[in-house]
């Protein structure tokens, strides 16, 4: 599997955010669509914000980081999958 731990990323080394997941049945699927293109990622929990009627909502999502060498074949892959609305604009 190549989930791996963001810590595993050599230091020094330029790593992207490809995909910013907001549900769990979203991680879980961008997980799938990677574990299968075997591209490593390392998932982390991020905060962000969501317009709202009263301000702006925080919520607090998935992170999915790659090497930046392996952005355009991560993105591809989950972009076929249809996720593509919490992809990077590249």
């Amino acid at each position: 599997m190549p989930r791996v731990p963001m810590d595993s990323f050599a230091e020094g080394t330029e790593i992207v955010r490809v995909y910013l997941a907001g549900s769990l049945r979203e991680a879980e699927r961008v997980e799938a669509v990677l574990d299968a293109a075997a591209v490593e990622y390392a998932p982390e929990p991020e905060r962000y914000g969501v317009p709202g009627s009263l301000g702006l909502w925080q919520r607090t999502g998935v992170g999915f980081w790659v090497l930046a060498d392996r952005l355009d074949p991560a993105a591809d892959a989950l972009e076929r999958a249809g996720l593509t609305s919490g992809l990077v604009r590249r």
